[in-house]
């Protein structure tokens, strides 16, 4: 709602821009393998929001949200059946293994893939018409300064958490790779590289232990998926151990960046890395958003102001709907930018780049294997 009431404000450009730097931020605070649960909502809400500041009618915006959403789904479903499941085999095995006995649905990779496109366009189609009803009412409804303030209850907390021991350039730098090595196949060797250097990486990167609690609920939900589902499609124990085994690396790397970086340490770098492209759009309008957005600790009482307001409202659609878009409003209207505040300091070290080059070393195994 917000995102889309910054594009109908100030164009498409300043409304991806926003939108950018709200991704970005959400992966500061919560970490990379958070980053699909709002990505449709950043993809889609300026575009409708400036839609709808040309007056176009919901029919043309539910047909150009259910668009974006669609792609969304197909990239997702690629993911989940290539990366995480290792392949179609493994996503025909398991679906045949769970709806073969049903009798009625097609079977084999085919069926696997018409009844999955089947299913993402149903979806695709719902959440398209509740997300433009949802923006077209809270457009039209935005409450005034004066009746949004009476919601503002948040405040500013604690200062971000910076890097520990690495520059946080230098963990992403390393993060990144790792994730392509481990995306380029699932070989013993080159697993147990990754594995080792992650396991040094983490002893020696003075973690913040925030984000661990749900990076190690997300590994053991996608390695259960990619173990469970290539057992049910027949492809062996050591295949599914494989996979299994790289599906969980993943969503470790991905928690360690953000454990290792800090909240305000990825912040910087992504500052930085705008600022390098911010001849492309919309980079410089989400530098400037992302170097003016609120701490973790200050999202944390907005969601708490926002628990408080939803508590005596009665549990009905609209009702719930309308308490959301007043307190949307009201937290626009109460924020205040601190520009620069808890920066952290970058500084490269040649343990950087010592942290840089054993992320590389599985790379090694690829090439023993090959």
């Amino acid at each position: 709602v917000a995102l889309a009431r910054a594009a109908a404000r100030s164009g498409l450009r300043a409304g991806y821009g926003a939108s950018l730097a709200a991704m970005l931020q959400t992966v500061a605070i919560m970490g990379p393998a958070r980053v699909n649960a709002p990505l449709t909502q950043a993809l889609t809400a300026p575009m409708l929001g400036c839609l709808h500041r040309r007056g176009v009618g919901p029919s043309a915006q539910i047909v150009a949200c259910f668009a974006i959403r669609i792609l969304h789904y197909a990239a997702l479903t690629a993911f989940l059946i290539w990366v995480v499941l290792g392949g179609l085999d493994a996503y025909a095995g398991s679906y045949d293994a769970v709806t073969g006995w049903l009798g009625v649905l097609p079977e084999g990779e085919r069926g696997a893939l018409l009844v999955t496109a089947i299913v993402n366009v149903g979806w695709a189609a719902f959440f398209s018409v509740v997300q433009v009803l949802a923006y077209r009412r809270a457009l039209a409804r935005w409450p005034a300064a004066g009746e949004a303030g009476a919601y503002i209850a948040s405040a500013a907390g604690d200062a971000e958490r910076g890097a520990g021991r690495f520059d946080p350039r230098a963990i992403t730098l390393a993060a990144a790779l790792a994730f392509g090595l481990l995306l380029s196949g699932t070989a013993w060797p080159l697993l147990a590289g990754v594995a080792v250097w992650l396991a040094v990486a983490w002893m020696v990167s003075r973690p913040d232990r925030e984000a661990v609690p749900l990076g190690l609920a997300l590994t053991a939900l996608l390695a259960a998926g990619a173990l469970s589902g290539a057992l049910l499609a027949g492809l062996g124990v050591e295949e599914a151990l494989r996979r299994g085994t790289r599906a969980a690396l993943l969503v470790l790397v991905a928690t360690w960046l953000r454990a290792a970086a800090g909240p305000a340490g990825l912040r910087e770098t992504f500052r930085r890395a705008l600022w390098r492209v911010r001849r492309l759009p919309p980079a410089r309008e989400a530098a400037g958003v992302l170097d003016r957005l609120d701490s973790g600790p200050r999202l944390l009482a907005a969601g708490r102001a926002l628990a408080a307001g939803l508590g005596p409202v009665e549990k009905r659609p609209l009702l719930i709907a309308d308490t959301v878009i007043r307190w949307v409003a009201a937290e626009a209207a109460g924020f205040r930018a601190n520009s620069a505040r808890g920066r952290a300091r970058l500084a490269a070290t040649p343990r950087d780049g010592l942290l840089v080059a054993l992320a590389m070393a599985p790379a090694l195994a690829l090439l023993a294997h090959g």
